[in-house]
């Protein structure tokens, strides 16, 4: 009877170990992507996002292809214009 038992509590043990490192590992691949489609399609430099935010006194900006917006009254305003070329 307690070899059952010992092998039940090995198998929760690994069920458990392997349900947490998958979580970890989806979190991780999923900031990876993030950061990758972040760094991919932003054509305003961080260093320019950081003063926007602090000039504008705001922590979120919306950035489209062509202009960057903050939230106002709300409303989203342009506050930068990508120049074509």
């Amino acid at each position: 009877m307690k070899k059952g038992h010992w092998t039940i509590r090995i198998a929760l043990y690994s069920l458990f170990f392997l349900c947490t490192a998958w979580v970890f590992l989806a979190g991780i691949s999923r900031l990876v992507l993030y950061q990758a489609e972040i760094s991919d399609r932003t054509w305003v430099p961080q260093m320019q996002i950081r003063q926007l935010m602090e000039y504008h006194g705001t922590q979120v900006l919306k950035i489209t292809q062509d202009e960057v917006y903050i939230f106002r009254g709300s409303k989203w305003v342009p506050v930068l214009r990508r120049i074509p070329g």
